[in-house]
């Protein structure tokens, strides 16, 4: 007698996802916070250039150093674009390669689409806020950040590889 196939549960392999999919979520969800009014440079700069202040040049008066940490304050705001898109490219790359398992290359050019693709829905949702600004070169820098999370993710890959194969 044969038996029948069992009928595929489709919600199974969502439940499997979730390991990989809650953190791209969540991470994604962290990141249109800070796209908010909680991240805008009127609230994150000041408080950066009275801890560097304090720390750095106790005796100078406050407006000297804000005068001379403008470009630190932009290169700390590029860098956390930078760091925290690098993190959604490595949450991206990782749940699609359980979810798809698609090729190298199609796993890293479409993490990076993934997240290129937010990066653009952040900028254009900052038009619409009174104390943020959209800006290309965000994009940019968010693709940039995607790019440098999906080779770390690669090179992750391949030492854990080569440290299973006894290389």
């Amino acid at each position: 007698m044969m038996l029948a196939a069992r009928p595929r549960r489709p919600m199974a392999g969502v439940r499997r996802q979730f390991p990989y999919l809650v953190p791209l979520l969540a991470w994604m969800a962290v990141i249109a916070v800070l796209s908010t009014d909680i991240g805008s440079s009127s609230r994150t700069t000041d408080p950066v250039i009275r801890i560097v202040h304090r720390l750095l040049f106790p005796s100078s008066p406050p407006e000297h150093v804000q005068a001379q940490f403008e470009l630190l304050s932009w290169v700390i705001r590029k860098s956390a674009h930078l760091s925290e898109y690098a993190i959604l490219g490595v949450l991206a790359c990782r749940w699609l390669r359980f979810s798809f398992h698609p090729s190298q290359l199609a796993l890293h050019l479409a993490a990076v689409s993934l997240a290129g693709s937010y990066a653009g829905l952040d900028e254009l949702h900052q038009l619409f806020l009174p104390s943020r600004t959209g800006a290309g070169t965000d994009i940019l820098v968010d693709l940039a950040g995607a790019l440098v999370g999906a080779v770390l993710f690669a090179w992750h890959r391949r030492r854990r590889a080569a440290a299973a194969g006894g290389c």
